[in-house]
């Protein structure tokens, strides 16, 4: 048997892929050691490849129509997909966007650490050092308004339009392009590999791998798992000299815990609200002994107003999960009044719902640019009574020079490693 047929169950691993993973165990030691992880699995029913963070899938004719380094550039990218945890955040997102947020989270990284992709790859400047959550969201937030706009530009008629150029077919194996690129490939954004249809080419342009949700049971576990994974092999290269700094952060965000900013704005808002032991309603567990002994009492709490920022940079699908959190407090908590105000430089709008209303919260109205102080000045202007005050934004404003005397949450959806620190009150991160 060949050294580099490792066999895993009843298959072994495609003499290509057990060399290419070899050379990354050898020049490229952070991807090599995670690629040793993933089980390696023939899948003609694939369009391209897949990873799902157990499993490495690939179709043997789109494979072959990579070069040796596109195919080693390729397991490169399914690994950060994994070490990146995209397999276990997707949720309900859609799954082609997914993938593309979380392709162009990653795709820089495989480039600078000087492999080569597919061409067609993914790649923005806008979205280096950016979560796929927030690439995301960017994504979701351009389509939206790519569909509002009009149609000013009629289409040319078909007879008009230049023709479909060809793609270039792939070169010499392992042949990498002299700027240290992306080498051509067949089945690219208009090409299909070989023993492939036109209609068996990858669902849009730039893909070559899908990441896939993991489904099975121990899904924390396997988390957990390569998180631990993630950090050893990192370390291990850098040992070796051999972690480029963008590996070295991207390692470093990987393995940090995400805190649900939902339970913590539940939690905040509870532990704004005043809880004694009072005497006005004794505790009756105990009146039949003789005890008169005081019970837990909680009182009407003042306002819950949150904020809104409306500048621009929070997007609809972020405000329509936090206008939801907003509902769920108000109908949890029972405030005196729930008071919602949008700013962006100042505040653009303000409602106002009483203690048993049924609230429906309209858009955010704004969109210039980003100043923290008024939302506090209105609260004091208008006599107010906050139990506590909750403002989402991306951290990127004039924040006010005195610290209010209520409790202040700052909701920031930008990541806490790259957000401004607010000078009062505490801050979670909320990446949806």
């Amino acid at each position: 048997m060949d050294r580099n047929d490792v066999v895993l169950g009843s298959s072994a691993v495609h003499p290509r892929i057990a060399r290419q993973r070899t050379e990354l165990v050898l020049s490229q030691p952070f991807f090599g050691a995670l690629a040793l992880r993933l089980n390696v699995r023939e899948d003609p029913t694939a369009k391209t490849f897949w990873v799902d963070g157990e499993t490495l899938g690939y179709n043997p004719a789109y494979m072959e129509s990579l070069s040796d380094v596109e195919v080693r550039g390729v397991i490169a990218h399914e690994v950060l997909h994994v070490a990146n945890g995209h397999c276990w955040r997707q949720g309900a997102r859609d799954p082609d966007r997914w993938n593309d947020a979380c392709d162009y989270a990653i795709n820089s990284i495989v480039l600078s650490s000087g492999m080569v992709l597919p061409k067609g790859a993914l790649v923005d400047p806008r979205y280096t050092g950016k979560s796929a959550e927030e690439i995301y969201g960017l994504l979701t937030q351009e389509a939206k308004e790519k569909q509002q706009q009009p149609q000013t530009q009629q289409q040319p008629p078909p007879q008009l339009q230049p023709p479909q150029q060809q793609q270039p077919q792939p070169g010499p194996q392992d042949q990498q392009q002299p700027n240290g690129g992306q080498a051509p490939k067949a089945g690219g954004q208009n090409g299909t590999a070989p023993g492939q249809s036109p209609g068996d080419q990858p669902a849009h342009p730039g893909s070559f791998g899908e990441v896939r949700p993991y489904k099975g049971p121990d899904k924390p576990v396997k988390e957990a798992e390569w998180k631990v994974a993630a950090t050893q092999a990192a370390k291990a290269a850098a040992m070796r000299g051999k972690l480029p700094g963008d590996l070295q952060a991207m390692a470093g965000e990987a393995v940090r815990p995400i805190v649900d900013w939902r339970a913590v704005l539940h939690r905040f808002a509870q532990q704004s609200s005043p809880s004694d032991y009072s005497f006005a309603t004794p505790n009756r567990r105990y009146l039949h002994l003789g005890f008169y002994l005081p019970a837990l009492h909680t009182p009407a709490i003042g306002d819950a107003v949150f904020v809104r920022d409306s500048s621009g940079s929070v997007f609809d699908e972020t405000q329509a999960q936090f206008d939801a959190e907003i509902l769920a407090v108000f109908h949890s908590l029972k405030p005196a009044r729930l008071i919602v105000m949008d700013c962006d430089t100042r505040v653009t709008q303000m409602q106002i719902f009483e203690r048993g209303d049924s609230p429906e919260i309209k858009p955010a109205r704004g969109g210039g640019g980003s100043v923290f102080i008024d939302p506090f000045n209105r609260v004091a202007k208008d006599r107010l009574n906050p139990a506590f005050l909750v403002y989402q934004t991306d951290m990127n404003g004039q924040f006010p020079a005195i610290a209010p005397a209520y409790p202040v949450l700052w909701a920031s959806t930008t990541p806490l490693a790259r957000a401004r620190k607010a000078p009062f009150g505490e801050t979670v991160e909320m990446i949806c």
